[in-house]
């Protein structure tokens, strides 16, 4: 069987940010995802990996991470190794050892490397202590560490796949995405949730050089630093970005949104003085008001809804967006973790 011309083209190299590739090398992987998609729905085998294993490092649990994962490198001929962090010593920090309780991250990742082809890491929130950036520090000490590629399967930073997975929906129903008008808007829940998905979703629906706007109530910034990269983006391929502070006119005239429930980082550190988790959920508890409705919806002129899941119903979305709204991405977005994770491993395992 002849392979397809992207398996094994970057060969060992990690995945950790979508910044860490171009526009060119993002649409590469759309369009392996594209084929491999195709390939699944019409039951076409697609061993590509065959004896390959890849470690899955969950600190997290994960409904669509983990089955997809599992499930990507099993269609490529390969095989999941599952390892919940807490039930080996769990691999951490040297500011954090415990004798007999973990082991340093830069010989678990030397281990492991030894073992198989891959190591893929989820790790963010209370597994970090709720100091964000300790995740995507441990997640890229893995990276350091590793003889192997590193996948990011989300940190407390960036969720890279999923901006993937949302990339390939959108391209889908609109496959000349520059210019289009993004909205990535906070919507609220009664839990706290990292700014993983929001921030890697505004870097790349900017790398696609779309009209990207960002909508939040005040107290919800992103990072400066994934800020000033979206701007970067923007400038660097043609799209735009910017800042809204009212859901329902950040809508207006969009051809895709993201209404998606993030905490507040002030109430986090480094950003604040200590983690104080019950002091976010009481500011967020502020803004009930950012819902979804497919009234909203329908009132913004039918724009595609999207969002990376679980979506609390009830609370930032209603029932019915998920239901029966007629442009809703929901559950594209979902299948494609499997076809995008599958191009990513593709492409890089050795």
């Amino acid at each position: 069987m002849s392979l397809p011309s992207y398996v094994g083209i970057w060969k060992g190299r990690d995945f950790l940010n979508t910044q860490d590739y171009t526009q060119e090398e993002i649409n590469m992987i759309l369009d392996a995802a594209d084929d491999l998609r195709n390939k699944f729905r019409s039951g076409v085998p697609t061993p590509y990996l065959p004896g390959r294993t890849v470690f899955l490092m969950f600190y997290n649990e994960s409904l669509r991470t983990r089955n997809s994962m599992e499930a990507g490198i099993f269609q490529l001929g390969g095989h999941a190794h599952f390892i919940r962090a807490s039930d080996v010593y769990t691999p951490t920090l040297p500011e954090d050892r415990v004798p007999y309780k973990t082991e340093d991250i830069s010989d678990v990742a030397r281990v492991l490397s030894r073992f198989g082809q891959a190591i893929a890491i989820r790790m963010y929130a209370d597994a970090a202590k709720w100091i964000i950036g300790r995740a995507n520090k441990i997640i890229n000490l893995f990276a350091q560490y590793a003889t192997i590629p590193v996948i990011n399967m989300e940190d407390d930073m960036y969720h890279p796949l999923q901006a993937l997975a949302d990339m390939q929906a959108a391209r889908t129903v609109k496959p000349k995405l520059k210019g289009k008008k993004f909205v990535m808007s906070y919507a609220y829940s009664g839990g706290l949730k990292p700014l993983a998905v929001p921030q890697s979703v505004v870097l790349a629906a900017t790398q696609m050089g779309m009209d990207v706007v960002l909508a939040h109530p005040k107290g919800f910034e992103l990072d400066d630093r994934v800020l000033q990269q979206a701007k970067e983006n923007a400038d660097r391929y043609g799209g735009g970005f910017r800042v809204e502070y009212d859901m329902k006119t950040a809508f207006e005239g969009a051809t895709f949104v993201y209404p998606k429930a993030w905490s507040p980082k002030g109430f986090m550190e480094p950003y604040g003085p200590k983690t104080d988790p019950e002091a976010a959920k009481q500011y967020q508890a502020k803004f009930k008001d950012w819902k979804v409705t497919v009234d909203l919806l329908e009132k913004s002129g039918n724009p595609y809804y999207m969002h990376c899941g679980p979506a609390d119903r009830g609370q930032e979305v209603e029932d019915a967006v998920l239901d029966s709204y007629e442009n809703s991405l929901y559950f594209d977005e979902a299948e494609n973790r499997l076809h995008t994770e599958k191009a990513i491993m593709s492409m890089i395992l050795p």
